[in-house]
């Protein structure tokens, strides 16, 4: 369950999401407990990452931080790359974006 505080409405179907710079090119598994709220840096800015440190506001970037629960206690693959179309979780946009199609082709990486 998540939602964004960049805006007080959900963006319209089929519009492009705003996404972050870059943090990092590699996901991370963090432990996350079900049901406390969490607060994920969306725009690459913050020093806690992959959580909102508040490094955005006071910056015109458009972008907040994705606030969202889990219902289960485990560990769970948070993106770091901010290119995730399933934020905040990793969908694995960074293999397609920084590992050109030549390479994920001969290594039978398919996506």
């Amino acid at each position: 369950r998540c939602h964004s505080a960049a805006s007080s409405a959900p963006p319209a179907p089929g519009s492009p999401v705003k996404k972050g710079v870059i943090y990092k090119r590699i996901p991370t598994f963090v432990q996350l407990e079900g049901g406390k709220k969490y607060a994920w840096c969306a725009c690459g800015l913050s020093k806690k990452q992959p959580f909102c440190d508040g490094s955005h506001k006071g910056k015109d970037i458009g972008i907040g931080p994705v606030h969202f629960t889990v219902d289960t206690t485990k560990k769970y693959l948070l993106c770091r790359c901010k290119q995730t179309n399933n934020r905040p979780f990793c969908d694995l946009t960074h293999v397609k974006t920084f590992i050109p199609e030549s390479i994920r082709s001969s290594l039978k990486i398919k996506l």
